[in-house]
């Protein structure tokens, strides 16, 4: 019987750390190389059959093969020569800090789906290069994925693998893996491919955004007969923080027939490299992501929280003013999900149903005219023929000559500043709105120019003013942000804010455009005072000089405070942090605490 401390070849067994349903995995010492190893040993009560001695051989094959970060890397294997001395067979791996990622989940449930996205993008990408090998792993679930301490995920456990004949592209389907995890042409002994894998690792990003597994039942047969339906709860229903785009990437990886999912998992690595993208989280940095989550995971979901809302309102502004409103509805909806009284993106979602609905009335008004107009030519024709009247008068009779008028009719057009363009108040506003009206004024033939309907959007809106070009007079934006205004022609417009924080910005505008006039933050300064002259200090984290100002930057954050970390070190003072808010535009000064 094998125990800890025994030496199989170079290898001396440290430690028990875990035990699968075919092999035992022993944490131990390469003595040649001196190097911490994982050495996974055969059971002893399969050791005396062929099938499971194959399976065991063919794991140490396929993962020789295959050279990824994100797939446990194979280093010796035992061979049936040594195997028959020692009466079992074993492999060794190298050793990973860490825990599977199914004991991770129980420990403590992913709350952010772009977590749970983040750890199967890896997954997907060691899939993507064991596809391209050739070898199908057929057995991808929470249970053989590792986490290592600094993020990194490693896929292993190819005992079940096998290599894809790559003329057939195709295997016949053996019921071999955990049945949860099992795609729909598994279970029903059809044929096999790559999309196999991709449907697994569907079920494995459901289960870790929401909460659950896809199919469950009482017992293996009841949830193979659910796989085989594939009936499962819709996982935007599920866990409303998903989202459509990537409720759209699991729906997709888990489709019924293999012909409407992903056709190659690379395609599924695109999809959630993008919907991280959109999420603020860059696809090559998603390991230190990781890394930090794992390290501190209650930390980190309070920052990423802070991260999403501000990336996805400031990503759903712009999809808005590309007339992309779809997305935009989408990404906004995140945001409501995570901030659910989010008075920013309420107040941009309740502009768009104003404006849906004012466009709807519009078209009503337009099917009525249409319907009048068509009720009055009816009404006319059948009217009698009118009588002319005779070119000659009888006593007594007046003559009606009319004469051709040289006004024309229009909508009231205020007096030009200029022989351009003219800016003044809307001298009928029902809506209660204070939204200018800039007209071209009449051409020689008395022709008026009609103005478009334009949208700016203005950030941050609070105090804050804006001016259009040619009229002096600066009018106070919205609560809301949205200024409407009718133009004619391209229009200069200027925003500023009263309260300094801002830096004024001047933006051309063309009739018709929706538009967003961002007035940059200004940096803050921050100045450190302390009566000890030896005392060190430091700024979020950076040493910096007693009574120098040191710059705030906001950058592209929605907020105009921040809060800065500032700590007194040495001897005469108290070394506790002092967290001080400071303003955009603004300035402020901490001073130490003595002993």
């Amino acid at each position: 019987m094998i125990q800890v401390g025994q030496v199989l070849d170079k290898y001396e067994l440290l430690e028990r750390v875990g035990q699968g349903g075919m092999a035992v995995v022993y944490r131990g010492l390469d003595r040649s190389l001196k190097r911490v190893v994982a050495v996974k040993i055969l059971h002893k009560h399969l050791s005396d059959y062929q099938e499971a001695r194959d399976r065991f051989e063919r794991e140490a094959q396929a993962v020789a093969k295959l050279r990824h970060e994100n797939i446990l890397e194979i280093f010796d294997y035992s061979g049936s020569e040594d195997a028959a001395a020692l009466g079992s067979s074993y492999i060794v791996t190298e050793f990973i800090e860490g825990g599977t990622l199914k004991q991770v989940i129980t420990d403590r449930p992913i709350t952010f789906p772009e977590v749970g996205a983040m750890v199967i993008l890896q997954v997907c990408r060691a899939l993507a290069h064991a596809h391209s090998a050739g070898i199908l792993h057929r057995d991808v679930k929470p249970e053989n994925i590792m986490i290592r301490s600094d993020g990194v995920v490693k896929l292993m456990d190819f005992g079940i693998s096998h290599m894809v004949d790559l003329e057939r592209l195709t295997v016949t389907g053996q019921l071999l893996g955990s049945p949860a995890y099992m795609a729909p042409e598994h279970v029903e002994g059809r044929p096999i491919d790559y999309r196999t894998d991709v449907f697994a690792a569907g079920i494995v990003l459901y289960q870790l955004t929401v909460g659950k597994l896809p199919f469950e039942g009482k017992n293996p047969h009841e949830v193979l007969k659910r796989i085989a339906e594939c009936k499962f709860v819709d996982p935007r229903t599920a866990n409303a923080r998903i989202g459509n785009r990537l409720g759209k990437i699991i729906l997709r990886a888990m489709a019924i027939e293999p012909n409407d999912r992903f056709p190659a998992i690379g395609e599924m690595v695109t999809a959630l490299e993008a919907y991280l993208e959109e999420s603020g989280i860059a696809a090559d940095k998603v390991q230190a992501e990781l890394g930090r989550y794992f390290g501190s995971p209650g930390a980190y979901e309070l920052a990423l929280e802070e991260r999403l809302v501000d990336h996805l309102t400031r990503h759903g502004i712009t999809l808005l003013a590309a007339n992309d409103r779809a997305h935009a509805l989408d990404v906004f909806d995140r945001v409501l999900t995570i901030d659910a009284d989010n008075a920013k993106v309420i107040a941009i979602l309740d502009g768009i149903n104003r404006r849906t609905r004012i466009k709807a009335g519009a078209m009503a008004i337009c099917a009525i005219g249409v319907i009048a107009f068509g009720a009055y030519m009816i009404h006319r024709r059948s009217k009698p023929p009118e009588v002319d009247v005779p070119s000659t008068l009888g006593p007594g009779t007046l003559a009606w000559t009319p004469v051709p008028s040289t006004q024309t009719a229009h909508d009231i057009v205020p007096a030009p500043v200029d022989a351009g363009v003219a800016s003044v108040d809307d001298p009928v506003n029902p809506t209660g709105s204070n939204r200018p009206t800039v007209a071209v004024t009449p051409d020689a033939g008395g022709t008026v120019v009609a103005g478009k309907r334009t949208k700016l959007r203005a950030f941050p809106e609070k105090n804050a003013e804006y001016q259009v070009e040619g009229d002096p007079t600066w009018r106070p934006v919205p609560a809301n942000g949205i200024v409407e205004l009718d133009l004619a022609a391209e229009t200069t417009i200027s925003v500023r804010n009263q309260s300094g924080c801002c830096q004024p910005f001047t933006q051309k505008l063309s009739p018709g455009e929706d538009t967003t006039i961002t007035t940059p933050f200004l940096p803050a300064q921050l100045t450190a005072k302390c009566a000890d002259e030896t005392a060190r200090v430091t700024v979020d984290g950076k040493t910096w000089q007693l009574d120098k100002p040191y710059t705030v930057t906001f950058g592209n954050t929605l907020s105009s405070s921040k809060n800065v970390k500032v700590e007194f070190l040495g001897e005469g003072v108290e070394p506790k942090p002092i967290v001080e808010k400071v303003n955009a535009g603004g300035s402020a000064e901490v001073t130490c605490v003595p002993r």
